[in-house]
């Protein structure tokens, strides 16, 4: 019994124990689900809010090569596969709204791609580190600083951009979210600690009522990339003599030093999450301030800190510099579109902030360093820089002084004239250069285009620079235009603007494409000078022993004089034993190719496998073309060049003497061009004159075209017609060629002759082909339906040939383009060349000497 009692005593203990437990339960209950209730309301996901905005699309390639810098090839063992997957008369500053960047930093890529294609989507760093918040209560208290690892990606960037958190303005949050912002290392928003507006009421978000209100009344939350500032003493949401429907008002300048502040000490604010790892100036090397309605370029600033070889330890302060404040404040300033600092000027900017004087903060700025109730926050932070540090702002402008950075609408600026506008406060100060006056004034590859304040911009940057016009990919969203250009939008300006954007695109594809292959891009060498009329000569190719006499033949002779020359070739090589090899497979061997060489990765129809076992060589040349043009287009090439030509490999091109008929007959790179030795002996009058495949050329307009068209081929196995414009199994590819380009684009091929009617191209070696003669020889294929005279002057045409011949065509022995290099320029000996080719003899010396004195002749007179 006694032992009864005491466990009836001991049950009654405990239970006055659980009542007291509960009661402090209930009381705690109520905190926890205050708590629950403010964390809802602060770390709503972002993608809970965007689900409107397009996803970002990244592609992956198949298998690795290496570059052979010494151009020979050679099979290289493999432990193991090496698959990896690739990846506006407003003065600035007085903008209507604040912006702020947002996110974490980016996943890890590796750019290394298997046949030197790059997805320009990708960032330039090859890996970055991936931070992780913690759910906390929201504080003010400044959180643990943590000092990234930042040995692998030396040019991090963390993009701050100041925002008001109000629906007005909303859209540009996802934009900046759909966009620019997810190539930020960190991208980060900060708001003043009132949010809202007259129609949904204004909270003020370090208050718990009103954070509760503003998620209960009107379903208001913060994402956890948004930074509330606490200690704001000027709220914006409520100004004197201000009339507008939201009285907005200016009290920028002091959002961003206390943002500074922030980054670089953990004090006076807040993520929503109630701690931000990502604090401390170890964060990252180079940081921007970023308006909301400016579009970022953040992989071009790492190309561009790299080529000026800048350190982030070193003081920089860069941007689109102003000089017309320097009468009253004696300093240039870097306009609020887009500021960027290195580190180490980051570090000193904030430690001149902290010590600023705040005592007059509610008077305008008056040329000195303290906080002030202004919006041009450009001229204190110049004058703090300058004050505390010397520190000076530096314009970020390319080899040629061309700005990086646009402060107006990209399709406005482009026309910008200095003459014409006279000295105003943009130009005022700035060291002049030509293209001031001639417009189209901005590098190729661009930090910041500023002043879209409709957000959906952003979305057509987007769509023009990442999307679908840089991809070439189908969308039925783009603005098409009767000129067969295509664009995300029908541009101000549009040519001027189209021309322009091709530049950017050009020069990104070309700068991932180094940075994938190790090279560093320079901004003194980003493209080679517009409006050159550059010749890129594609050589379609098969990798092989025996061929490769031709591979060096070319490069040695006619090849050095295209601009760009590479070799197209199959993925099927053959090595010096006679093995073939698949450089498609990711295990046994790879091929050291040289840098001039393309695999074309998705041939279907291999060239070494022939339906007919008579035939050692497979006649697949169709598609393997439609491919190589695709894949000039889709790794940025078409944009490297105003002209292309396709030559075949036995073929003797004059590339100076193309780019003189270009010239010569005013013909514009933009424009459809599509010429070449046409032939018009084909017996079914559906098919269309075509271009004899021995030398075929290309405005960069057309290339462009084709390359559309191509794209939307699908394989098809057992196709062998040549009556559609489609994938097929065929050597026809000078009529596919011409099917396609007049059904989709309605294209004609011309006739490249000179003035007076003389072939320029022959499609048979030049010692032959000037003893052909109409009457002689009658109507066969070559001359078949071409016409005998010219109209305007009745002459005899189609002799020939021209005093400035485009290509011969027909030398299967390469050392005959040694033969013709010697005859036409001179050429020495060459190391592991042979000079059976000074043996060699013209069929028809008197003819073929004498026509070669007249080339050098009219060559002389031209020069």
């Amino acid at each position: 019994m006694a032992r009864r009692s005491s466990r009836r005593g001991i049950t009654v203990h405990r239970l006055l124990l659980y009542v007291l437990f509960i009661s402090f339960l209930s009381g705690a209950w109520f905190v926890l689900i205050f708590h629950n209730k403010y964390i809802k309301l602060v770390t709503q996901d972002v993608s809970s809010m965007n689900g409107w905005l397009p996803e970002y699309d990244e592609s992956e390639s198949e298998s690795t090569l290496i570059i052979d810098t010494d151009n020979t090839f050679g099979l290289v063992e493999e432990s193991s596969d090496r698959g990896v997957n690739i990846d506006r008369s407003k003065a600035v500053g007085q903008v209507d709204y604040e912006g702020e960047s947002s996110d974490e930093n980016q996943e890890s890529k590796e750019d290394l791609q298997t046949n030197f294609e790059i997805e320009t989507t990708t960032t330039t760093a090859t890996t970055t580190t991936t931070t992780t918040t913690t759910t906390t209560t929201t504080t003010s208290k400044a959180p643990k600083l943590v000092q990234q690892n930042t040995a692998i990606e030396k040019n991090k960037l963390y993009c701050m951009v100041p925002f008001i958190w109000t629906p007005k303005f909303l859209p540009s949050y996802h934009a900046i979210h759909a966009t620019w912002g997810k190539r930020c290392h960190i991208l980060r928003f900060f708001i003043d600690p009132i949010i809202g507006d007259s129609q949904v009421g204004y909270y003020n978000i370090t208050l718990a009522s009103d954070a509760l209100a503003a998620a209960n009344d009107a379903n208001f939350t913060l994402p956890k990339d948004v930074v509330v500032l606490h200690d704001m003493q000027r709220p914006w949401h409520s100004c004197e003599g201000i009339n507008d429907e939201d009285k907005t008002c200016r009290n920028i300048w002091e959002k961003i030093w206390r943002a500074w502040v922030y980054v670089v000490t953990g004090k006076g604010g807040s993520t929503p999450a109630g701690s931000d790892v990502i604090i401390g100036a170890n964060s990252s090397e180079w940081f921007v301030k970023v308006d909301a309605d400016t579009f970022l370029f953040p992989e071009n600033l790492s190309r561009y800190v790299k080529s000026r070889g800048w350190s982030y330890d070193d003081h920089h302060y860069f941007g689109h510099v102003l000089h017309h404040r320097v009468k009253d404040r004696g300093v240039p300033i870097v306009a609020g579109a887009a500021v960027f600092f290195s580190r180490a000027t980051l570090v000193a900017a904030a430690d001149s902030f902290q010590k600023m004087s705040t005592e007059n903060g509610n008077e305008e700025e008056d040329g000195t360093c303290r906080d002030a109730n202004t919006g041009t926050e450009e001229v204190v932070t110049a004058v703090c820089l300058k004050e505390h540090s010397n520190i000076i702002a530096e314009p970020a402008i390319d080899s040629l002084g061309r700005d990086e950075i646009s402060l107006f609408p990209i399709d406005d600026m482009i026309v910008y004239n200095r003459t014409d506008h006279g000295e105003w406060w943009f130009w005022e100060g700035k060291k002049r250069i030509p293209c001031h006056d001639a417009g189209d004034c901005l590098g190729d590859l661009p930090l910041a285009l500023h002043g879209y304040k409709d957000s959906e911009f952003l979305l057509y940057l987007e769509n023009e620079f990442y999307g679908s016009v840089m991809k070439g990919q189908k969308d039925d969203s783009l603005a098409k235009r009767n000129d067969n250009k295509i664009a995300a939008y029908n541009w101000e300006n549009f040519d001027r603007t189209y021309k322009y954007f091709e530049r950017v695109r050009a020069a990104m594809k070309i700068a991932a494409k180094e940075e994938a292959l190790g090279s560093d891009i320079s901004i003194a060498k980003e493209l080679p000078a517009q409006g050159k009329d550059r010749l890129y000569c594609m050589v379609p190719f098969i990798l092989a022993p025996q061929n490769m006499p031709t591979y060096e033949a070319i490069r040695n002779t006619w090849g050095k004089r295209c601009d760009t020359v590479k070799f197209f070739v199959d993925p099927i090589v053959e090595d010096d034993q006679g093995n073939f090899i698949d450089l498609r497979r990711k295990s046994g061997t790879k091929m050291a190719l040289p840098h001039d060489v393309v695999v074309v990765y998705h041939i279907y129809r291999p060239w070494h496998i022939c339906e007919s076992k008579k035939d050692t060589t497979c006649r697949n040349i169709w598609e393997k073309v439609w491919r190589s043009w695709l894949w000039i287009d889709d790794n940025g090439e078409s944009d490297s060049s105003e002209w292309f030509a396709k030559i075949d490999a036995d073929s003797y091109l004059f590339p100076e003497n193309a780019k003189k008929y270009v010239q010569d007959n005013n013909m514009s790179p933009d424009e459809h061009h599509y010429f070449g030795h046409t032939l018009r002996h084909s017996e079914d009058r559906n098919l269309p004159p075509i271009v004899a495949g021995s030398a075929v050329f290309f405005s960069r307009a057309t290339v462009k075209g084709a390359a559309a068209i191509f794209r939307e081929f699908k394989h098809e196995e057992h196709n062998k017609s040549v009556r559609k414009c489609s994938d097929s199994y065929t050597a026809s590819e000078e009529t596919l060629t011409a099917l396609c380009l007049k059904q989709h684009l309605g294209i004609h091929a011309a006739h490249a002759l000179d003035d007076s009617g003389d072939e320029l191209i022959a499609i048979s070696p030049i010692e032959d082909t000037l003893l052909w003669n109409r009457t002689e020889q009658g109507e066969w294929w070559y001359w078949k339906n071409k016409p005998e005279t010219d109209p305007r002057t009745g002459r005899e045409i189609h002799k020939c040939c021209g005093d400035f011949p485009i290509a011969f065509h027909g030398y299967k022995d390469p050392l005959w383009f040694y033969k013709l290099e010697d005859e036409l320029y001179g050429m020495d000996d060459l190391p592991g060349v042979t000079d059976k080719w000074r043996r060699y003899k013209w069929h028809n010396p008197n003819e073929a000497n004498s026509y070669f004195d007249r080339m050098r002749k009219a060559r002389n007179t031209e020069v």
